[in-house]
């Protein structure tokens, strides 16, 4: 009796198209990844935020200080840091992917031999988004969702952030435009404007930002403290987030040189709000700033 033997080709195809229904498995696609390295803090915060696998990153600590502690519970292996990873841990813990920011192309070469990377396209700190910067942050946490295998997640914070600054807006009973700014030194300042995470949550809030001149891919200006010594931000309130050095700097403004003799020190409505947010976040710690900014504007209104 003799058997019908098909042909080697037949074997080579039906191997590939068994392969190819495996690498693009609906089922395989939608399993999350094992754990997930990051080396930016804008996606590590974000990621974190949708509750993912382990997450492998650098300079936790100081993370921890920026998004107010909110993720010292999570999945986190510390890698080192940003820039200098440990390359040997890194390896060893062997993470199914990378995700990188555009900035961080050229990483993903020296990365190769570990795990593939992904750019996150939709990353929204890449030049002056404007009036588009709220739907780049949507479109960010989207992306991240649906490679981290958590899209209902991302979905329900996009959700769940509208809703709150929604909530808080009605709260407020609206101030003069605001300034939001950061010292460096007793001589220098950060003021943040257009294409920044503050200015994302003041729109969306119905404030207004007196600060209207050109800014960097971050929303900032760095400029001298007598810069604000200019008759548009005369009325203008300042918000003061607190720096990480010099530690304590914003406190003593009233008693330093040049400081206090801005308007808004003078009339002592300034606020100071604590470095619970990073200055490159978007939904975590947009909803972060907007809760504290909200209830130092009403604790300073009080009688």
């Amino acid at each position: 009796m003799h058997f019908f033997q098909p042909p080697p080709k037949f074997w080579r195809t039906l191997i590939f198209l068994l392969g190819l229904y495996f690498i693009t498995s609906p089922t395989q696609a939608s399993e999350s990844p094992s754990s997930i390295a990051v080396f930016d803090w804008t996606i590590a915060e974000a990621l974190l935020s949708l509750d993912p696998p382990p997450v492998l990153m650098g300079n936790v600590q100081d993370f921890h200080t920026w998004t107010g502690n909110d993720y010292v519970d999570a999945d986190i292996i510390n890698i080192g840091t940003r820039s200098f990873p440990n390359m040997e841990l890194l390896s060893s813990i062997d993470p199914q992917y990378i995700l990188l920011a555009p900035r961080q192309t050229r990483m993903a070469a020296t990365l190769a031999n570990i795990a593939p990377s992904h750019i996150i396209h939709s990353f929204p700190f890449v030049n002056n988004s404007g009036d588009e910067l709220w739907e780049n942050f949507d479109a960010f946490i989207l992306e991240i969702g649906e490679l981290s295998g958590r899209r209902a997640s991302a979905e329900q914070l996009i959700t769940n952030t509208k809703s709150n600054l929604a909530s808080l807006k009605d709260e407020l009973d609206p101030p003069p435009p605001l300034l939001v700014v950061q010292l460096m030194t007793e001589q220098y300042v950060r003021v943040y404007g257009e294409n920044s995470m503050f200015q994302g949550v003041l729109d969306r809030l119905g404030l207004q930002n007196a600060w209207t001149r050109d800014t960097d891919i971050w929303g900032r200006s760095l400029v001298s403290v007598r810069e604000l010594f200019n008759d548009n931000l005369e009325d203008a309130r300042l918000v003061i987030i607190e720096s990480p050095l010099p530690v304590g700097i914003e406190h003593n403004i009233e008693m330093s040189d040049m400081w206090r003799y801005l308007p808004s020190v003078q009339r002592g409505d300034y606020v100071v709000l604590p470095s619970t947010f990073w200055i490159g976040g978007v939904h975590p710690s947009a909803l972060r700033f907007a809760e504290a900014l909200v209830e130092a504007l009403e604790t300073s209104a009080e009688p």
